[in-house]
């Protein structure tokens, strides 16, 4: 079961997933903003995911300004992923709300998305 992809080993369900692009409805009510149900946007989104390791949470604590955050996991996207910050990847049993789409090099050849796994957002 296991392959060898350009001489990187790869085990199953370390491979490219896709994912679903979902946002959050918002409607004004009376001048205020009221946020609805979650929205299938019909983007799908090819990426490897990995957990977000102690080294990472260090390196990436400036972008929160806080010593603390909610970083849990890692996607490597090929190309650009046209996510904000609030959107929803969902591949049917988990969910992870986007905390930052990190564009590597600004090239748009590969991305990072900085993700926080949420079960209660389904």
């Amino acid at each position: 079961m296991n392959q060898i992809v350009r001489g990187m080993y790869l085990r199953p369900g370390n491979l490219w997933k896709d994912y679903h692009v979902l946002r959050k409805e918002t409607r004004n009510t009376n001048g205020y903003k009221v946020d609805g149900k979650w929205i299938d946007t019909g983007e799908l989104i090819k990426g490897v995911l990995a957990e977000a390791s102690t080294a990472d949470s260090e390196r990436t604590k400036h972008m929160w300004d806080q010593d603390q955050h909610s970083l849990t996991h890692t996607m490597a996207v090929r190309g650009r992923a046209d996510v904000l910050k609030g959107y929803m990847l969902s591949n049917g049993e988990k969910g992870y709300l986007v905390l930052v789409n990190d564009n590597v090099g600004a090239l748009g050849m590969a991305g990072l998305l900085y993700l926080e796994e949420r079960n209660d957002l389904k």
